[in-house]
């Protein structure tokens, strides 16, 4: 997952005038979150012990069925063309990068050496979190016909550029508290949010420019792409390369995607050239790439989904991507380019009314209290049905969230199991490109797991499974050597 602590003060610059007379604010030992401290029971360094090789866990398995009554995201949210789709990706990631410059202007001008760790993606989840509960269109876009065309649903909000008509709660999507924490004047703070998210609209508003002109056909830039676009196979890994943006990923993660696009999209009937895989990978790549904070992707390992599966009927993740999914099922939260490899959409669009699932949010705030909210709204309407719904809840172990109070004493909870954060690892959110797929957790992580009553008649949760948990967390360990090489890459 994702370290969020803090610099030392001694690290960072003292408080006063620097050079050229220019105050810079040192770094706040504010801490972010009340964390729980679990002791570790040593399950975390015997493991460790064993080379990853020698645990023979498959990956991922694509063979297990789909709950009932969950299908694929409908390809209309798709670009028809994969080419299209690779083209606005690119300017997609450069308006994103636009705004990293734009937000460090902002904290130079205010005093700060740099950006608080993360705001500027804890800021970006949050407000693309309230646009889609609130239904918001693009920005100055009121009254406008969608239109269904080359590239999709026009009209709608970019998929990850925050564009809405207002701000995530009112406080600039979390980024004002990241700057006050920092040392800010909340006013210059707000106004800072302001500006940024401003910059986030006029770029929207360039990229629902080319889209446009994407689809009325006055721009030949996408048909261009697929020549443009330069494959390079190496022993381990395959690298893409298009218009100065480069992604890679192992020939592992390069046979599952191409199998589940084969599923989905270049079947009979779809309309998808079997030739166009690589472009909507290329798309795929590049966006997970242009999020950064690789923790917020991570996900729990294959002995733990593996475990769920056999224990507790688990098929389902409801916050993954094509990236990282262990089951073929999942949901996630860019289905214009991850549905053609079969997500199911947004988490915050389903609405299952049985099956167990396995929910892992991003490791943000606003995000972990809402799905947790979710999973008990869900649960209620399925108890008073009678159904057997379940959920497996995954969160760090920051005991000031509601959703941790929440889960805590809901009447659903069946199990909650504390590991400690030297006793687990997870899966990085950049396993699909690099060696050694796991990382150990920098925190504490628990694990709630909740049931209808149906679900717990038909999936008891039994004395043995803590114990099966926590061995379960402590194999997504890396092994000693893999620890070491991520130490030197630091």
């Amino acid at each position: 997952m994702v370290k969020r602590g803090r610099k030392r003060a001694k690290d960072a610059p003292a408080l006063g005038a620097a050079a050229g007379g220019a105050k810079k604010l040192r770094r706040t030992e504010t801490k972010l979150h009340d964390h729980t401290s679990a002791a570790p029971t040593g399950a975390g360094a015997a493991v460790a012990g064993v080379p990853r090789r020698a645990r023979a866990v498959e990956p991922w398995d694509l063979t297990v069925a789909a709950p009932q009554g969950i299908p694929p995201a409908p390809l209309r949210c798709v670009c028809r063309s994969a080419a299209a789709a690779a083209t606005l990706e690119v300017r997609r990631a450069k308006a994103v990068e636009a705004l990293r410059k734009a937000l460090a202007r902002q904290c130079e001008a205010l005093g700060l050496d740099a950006p608080p760790q993360l705001a500027l993606e804890r800021w970006r989840f949050a407000c693309k979190l309230a646009e889609e509960q609130g239904g918001t269109q693009l920005a100055g876009a009121k009254g406008k016909r969608r239109k269904r065309g080359l590239c999709g649903v026009l009209g709608t909000p970019d998929p990850l550029l925050p564009c809405g008509s207002g701000v995530a709660g009112g406080d600039g999507g979390g980024l004002v508290e990241d700057l006050v924490r920092a040392g800010v004047d909340t006013a210059k703070a707000e106004r800072a949010a302001e500006e940024l998210h401003a910059a986030s609209v006029a770029e929207a508003a360039k990229l629902e420019a080319l889209a446009r002109r994407l689809v009325d056909g006055g721009d030949a830039t996408a048909t261009a792409a697929a020549g443009r676009l330069s494959v390079a196979r190496h022993r381990h890994s395959l690298d893409y390369t298009l218009d100065g943006c480069f992604v890679k990923l192992t020939h592992a993660a390069h046979e599952k995607l191409v199998e589940l696009h084969r599923r989905h999209c270049a079947s009979p009937g779809t309309g998808e050239r079997a030739d166009a895989v690589d472009l909507r990978l290329f798309a795929l790549l590049l966006r997970y790439k242009t999020l950064h904070g690789h923790g917020f992707q991570a996900a729990a390992g294959p002995p733990v989904f593996r475990l769920l599966y056999e224990r507790l009927g688990v098929t389902m993740e409801c916050f993954a991507s094509p990236l990282n999914a262990y089951f073929a099922c999942f949901c996630s939260a860019f289905p214009d380019v991850d549905a053609p490899f079969g997500s199911a959409g947004s988490f915050w669009s389903c609405s299952p009314r049985r099956g167990s699932f396995e929910v892992n949010p991003p490791f943000v705030s606003y995000m972990l209290d809402r799905a947790a909210a979710r999973c008990v709204q869900l649960l209620e309407a399925a108890e008073d049905t009678g159904d057997p719904l379940a959920f497996c809840f995954v969160q760090p172990g920051w005991t000031e969230l509601e959703a941790w109070t929440s889960l805590s004493k809901s009447a659903f909870l069946r199990l909650r199991v504390v590991v400690a954060a030297a006793d687990h690892g997870f899966c990085d959110g950049a396993s699909h490109q690099r060696q050694d797929p796991f990382r150990t957790s920098p925190y504490d992580t628990g694990v709630f797991v909740l049931q209808t009553s149906a679900a717990a008649t038909k999936w008891p949760v039994g004395e043995a499974l803590e114990p099966e948990l926590r061995a379960a967390f402590a194999q997504c360990l890396p092994s000693q050597a893999a620890a070491k090489r991520q130490g030197r890459a630091a």
